[in-house]
């Protein structure tokens, strides 16, 4: 069995990690993770290793900060209405909900607006500014959109409205007439740190103000939130973005607000529950998103600024029950869109797969794109087509950034934007098949030999000697985990001492190496297919992340398994053998062939031929009648890959003599024992050739 990935491993600078080992008393192994991660300068290792509050930029680095603090401190000054102009999705949501909350505690007439996804789509739109405009406001900031409102804004300047855009998108060209334009990823920014996500700069917003009015220890309470954005919306976890997260995950578990209580309660998570990026991924995003994606978005930010305990409760309780029916409607989507794959795009000669119905939600196509693009492993875009118009999301994988590639078609939208993994585009119909051709020859052109094949990097090898409990404790310190700094990972060899499927279904894997005696157990969750293609005293590379299973009290190190290699030598010697068996096979078994065959340990003897008949008599008996060929080998005891020329040779004569039938296919053995039938092996011509 081939690994499921490609297997990189980071090559290692000796003498770096000997000067990082040394000169900040780090292990080999920690200093050779923060070398990977290119963190060797000693700022940046203190930042990293040492996330606080003063590790914080100074927010007025950003480009127009001190234009933006200036009019908001004038709007609450006079007592001016400021509306926030958000997103629909958990950054939006909770950049509108921070700011929001810290413009009320300081006295503003605040309001906000979120645009809904299904009648209005992505971005700011000119019927909102209108309406915003005729309800009063004299200022809008925009949170987590708003860098591409080149006209909206110009529509408010007309109008006497002014605006502060607040963004973190990829710029275009050029950018609006606002009174400031906040974007760490403008050119003109120099900013050091231009991977915010949106609820980031909102932050930042909220930090530079706190600093003119003399209030800058009443922000560090909204971290809580600005981090389920930060992690919500995939931005890298490091800089900024990881003392957000590792600071709120300290006190996430028992936040201060109401709301974010409630959702982590519905979401399945107790007290004391470690708060980790996966959490917020998998278990509170989903059920957060669920307000945008289905209904309205803003019951999303109604349940962090609520202070009523009752409120927050039944708010979380609806957004959980919508999440089911996004789940079942998330389900019917994704297989519909398999289908259309399947039966209408040439995999094998398509790069980007571009999709479209007129039956899907646009609210859950982009969860749908993702999972698209995890099953086939190509950047997705699917569209929901409505009224001619087609509104739709991309997801990339690594090593391909989408929105380049939508800005060689942008002739082709109406409106589009996003970064290098997910972006968000609408165009007309007609256009759709024009998208998915143009798209395919951008790759073709662009897009490396191994762009779509997935791919695992290892931090090192290391020695299973070296794994223990302090060395895990130390990894530790590397959390949160994410983007932009993944778990470490590490291959490690050794021989397989035990192998066996666990769990209710048995679709779980557990094993145990061996290494000149030391030890180490793994588990694969979801890896049971593994099982057959691993043979206990063959040699074994694994590849995983470590961490420490506590069990009645011991604590054991143990690796969480994301790929196996099996030994690779012993697979490719069984292949050559095999092919030269064939070979013998063509020539008819002639007189080359007891020459090829006169190695004793190869020849078949009666008891093999009578071994090897009742366990094929056994596997039948246990309905198993398709076994790879290393597995078998190890039921015959055969440890030498040679001997698959008499486990083939006793086949041969076995078909010959009408005893069986039986097939190869990429060394799986297919079987059918024919029972009831008496012969004598010298009946058979082969069996007459090799003895």
């Amino acid at each position: 069995m081939e690994p499921k990935y490609i297997w990189n491993l980071k090559q290692k600078n000796e003498k770096l990690v000997d000067e990082l080992s040394e000169k900040y008393k780090l292990s080999t192994i920690m200093a050779t993770i923060l070398a990977n991660r290119n963190i060797v300068v000693e700022k940046d290792i203190v930042r990293f290793l040492n996330a606080d509050k003063d590790k914080f930029y100074d927010p007025y680095l950003m480009k127009d900060m001190d234009k933006a603090v200036e009019r908001i401190i004038t709007a609450i000054d006079k007592n001016e209405k400021i509306t926030i102009y958000g997103d629909y999705d958990v950054d939006g949501i909770t950049s509108t909900s921070v700011l929001y909350m810290y413009l009320k505690e300081n006295g503003a007439e605040v309001d906000y607006y979120i645009p809904n996804r299904l009648e209005e789509g992505y971005g700011v739109n000119d019927d909102a500014v209108k309406s915003i405009h005729q309800g009063g406001t004299k200022l809008i900031i925009t949170v987590d959109t708003g860098i591409t409102a080149i006209s909206q804004v110009d529509l408010a300047n007309s109008l006497g409205l002014d605006m502060i855009i607040t963004d973190h998108h990829e710029c275009q060209e050029s950018i609006p007439d606002a009174v400031a334009v906040i974007d760490p990823k403008r050119e003109d920014c120099e900013y050091p740190f231009d991977m915010l996500a949106g609820v980031g700069v909102a932050f930042k917003v909220i930090h530079a103000l706190s600093i003119k009015l003399g209030n800058i220890d009443s922000i560090w309470k909204y971290l809580d939130i600005v981090a389920v954005g930060t992690v919500a919306d995939i931005v890298p976890l490091k800089d900024e973005n990881r003392i957000i997260t590792k600071l709120a995950f300290k006190t996430m578990k028992d936040t201060w607000n109401v709301g974010l209580k409630a959702l982590i309660k519905v979401s399945g998570n107790k007290k004391d529950d470690k708060i980790t990026a996966g959490i917020i991924g998998f278990r509170i995003a989903p059920r957060l998103n669920a307000a945008g994606r289905l209904g309205d978005a803003k019951r999303g930010i109604e349940l962090f600024i609520t202070e009523d305990k009752n409120k927050a409760d039944d708010i979380a309780e609806k957004l959980n029950e919508e999440n089911i029916l996004r789940q079942e409607l998330e389900q019917k989507i994704f297989d519909e869109a398999v289908h259309i794959i399947e039966d209408n795009i040439d995999m094998d000669n398509t790069k980007i797969i571009v999709a479209a119905s007129s039956n899907w939600h646009h609210g859950v196509i982009g969860i749908v794109a993702s999972r698209i693009t995890e099953k086939y492993y190509r950047p997705s875009i699917l569209l929901s087509i409505e009224d001619g118009v087609a509104t739709g999301s991309a997801r990339s994988v690594d090593g391909f950034s989408i929105f380049e590639a939508l800005c060689s078609t942008k002739e082709l939208f109406m409106k589009f934007g996003g970064h290098e993994m997910a972006a968000g585009m609408s165009l007309k119909e007609e256009n759709i098949d024009r998208l998915r051709e143009v798209l395919n020859e951008y790759a073709e052109n662009t897009m490396e030999s191994d762009t779509l094949i997935p791919k695992l990097t290892a931090d090192m090898e290391i020695d299973i000697k070296d794994i223990s409990i302090p060395l895990i404790e130390e990894i530790i310190k590397l959390e949160p985990y994410g983007v932009g700094n993944p778990e470490p990972k590490f291959i490690c060899k050794g021989k397989v001492e035990d192998v066996r499927k666990i769990g209710k279904e048995s679709n779980h894997l557990k094993m145990r190496v061996d290494y000149n005696k030391n030890y180490l157990d793994g588990i694969g969750f979801g890896m049971a297919q593994y099982y057959d293609h691993i043979n206990v005293t063959h040699d074994i590379s694994l590849l995983g992340t470590l961490n420490i299973n506590e069990w009645n009290g011991t604590k054991k190190p143990q690796i969480m398994l994301k790929d196996i290699n099996p030994n690779n030598e012993f697979v490719e010697s069984l292949k050559r053998h095999y092919d030269e068996f064939n070979n013998i096979k063509n020539a008819n078994f002639d007189g080359k062939t007891k020459g090829y065959l006169q190695d004793e340990q190869v020849i078949p003897t009666r008891k093999e031929f009578e071994t090897i008949y009742r366990t094929l008599l056994n596997l039948e008996k246990q309905m198993k009648e398709t076994i790879i060929f290393t597995k078998l080998m190890q039921l015959l005891g055969f440890e030498q890959p040679n001997k698959i020329l008499t486990l083939l040779t006793c086949l041969e004569v076995f078909s010959e003599l009408g005893l069986l039938e039986y097939r190869v296919e990429n060394m799986n053995l297919s079987f059918k024992l024919n029972k009831g039938i008496r012969v004598k092996l010298d009946e058979s011509s082969i069996y007459n050739k090799i003895i």
